[in-house]
């Protein structure tokens, strides 16, 4: 039981790095992303966070992590 946590863990940290570094690529200036349980929070570095901005970080984190957008808390931080 203690693998299979220590591998969900490290699973969890390479899907952080890509969430982060996929959002950054879509031309957010900072973003750190963070993975518990069956939930994602993303905070991003932006003055204002559009409707279709928000999108494509829903989307970014459903094809990384598979995890539903319901579960995904963005915070935008200026």
């Amino acid at each position: 039981e203690a693998s299979a946590k220590i591998s969900q863990i490290a699973v969890d940290i390479q899907n952080e790095a890509n969430i982060e570094n996929l959002v950054k690529a879509k031309g957010f200036e900072d973003c750190v992303a963070i993975i518990s349980e069956d939930a994602v929070s993303v905070i991003v570095s932006a003055e204002s966070l559009q409707a279709a901005e928000a999108a494509q970080i829903l989307a970014i984190v459903y094809e990384t992590t598979g995890i539903n957008p319901e579960k995904v808390s963005i915070i935008n931080k200026d």
